[in-house]
């Protein structure tokens, strides 16, 4: 009976972690239709395949420079005008960074002390052993994705090479209701994808503390945005073997990693490449 129990606690933590997944594609791609601002706005499912796109992108290139670029020519094949998208892109970018910088501000008031302890174990746990090896790999794998990135910037610059005073502007420009709603989406995606890790997590650790399993998962989900290897590989690894490693066997945080990265970016990314195969082979 408890085998029974377990199994069926384990099922329902993942269809709830596919469920926050969903909450979260589902709320992005509402929050780029109505960032749309255009007659012919794209359907919700639309917005939805072209969001997907952009995941794809994002979770293959160096600093996610292909996520934007992929997502203004999923638009331009939707017939959305050139104007209408890059000035909905913009607009989000700047939702993104107030939004992340509220909830950083937010997490540092809170759980201020928690953080710096572990910032504190995390450079000790680092700096020693064979840590200290793989933190040079990850060093040297950031440096080279770096100047890949670099490089890409000055040879395509491109229409979406938009300052973040551009971005603002076109934000300004928009109502209030728009910018409002839009925040409401962007952070219910936010909690939904946060909510992912200790979703997996406190059934593995029951002792974790709350507060910092939430840090946590904010920290690797949007520390990725700083890390110029795709998807953040190599770094966010590193600290989650490191940051779990005094609490959770070897095979439990591959387990935990591995679910977390599917839930994360796998989902998102395969469900872009599949759409932008089917939308390419069908013509449409």
């Amino acid at each position: 009976m408890a085998l029974g129990r377990d199994v069926t606690a384990l099922w329902l933590i993942h269809l709830t972690a596919i469920g926050l997944v969903i909450l979260d594609i589902a709320v992005r791609g509402w929050r780029i239709r109505l960032l749309i601002q255009s007659d012919q706005k794209p359907s919700l499912w639309r917005a939805i395949a072209v969001n997907a796109y952009g995941d794809a992108a994002s979770a293959v290139t160096p600093a996610r420079l292909g996520g934007d670029p992929a997502r203004f020519l999923g638009f331009r094949r939707s017939g959305i005008d050139s104007a209408a998208a890059v000035v909905a892109l913009g607009a989000e970018r700047v939702i993104d960074w107030v939004l992340l910088g509220a909830a950083s501000f937010t997490l540092a008031v809170t759980l201020g002390g928690q953080a710096v302890r572990g910032v504190g174990e995390t450079v000790s746990a680092l700096t020693s052993g064979a840590a200290l090896r793989w933190l040079v790999i990850v060093l040297v794998l950031m440096a080279l994705s770096g100047l890949a990135a670099h490089w890409y910037r000055r040879r395509h610059p491109g229409v979406l090479g938009r300052s973040l005073k551009q971005a603002w502007g076109y934000a300004r420009s928009m109502s209030p209701k728009t910018l409002v709603g839009s925040g409401t989406l962007t952070a219910t995606s936010m909690v939904a994808r946060v909510a992912i890790l200790p979703l997996l997590l406190i059934p593995m650790h029951p002792e974790v503390n709350v507060g910092a399993a939430v840090l946590g998962s904010f920290a690797l989900l949007y520390g990725q945005l700083v890390l110029p290897t795709p998807a953040g590989v190599g770094g966010v690894e590193l600290a989650f073997v490191v940051g779990l490693s005094p609490s959770l066997s070897g095979a439990e945080i591959a387990t935990l990693l591995l679910a977390w990265r599917v839930y994360t970016i796998v989902l998102g990314a395969l469900l872009g490449a599949v759409l932008f195969l089917r939308a390419t082979f069908s013509g449409r």
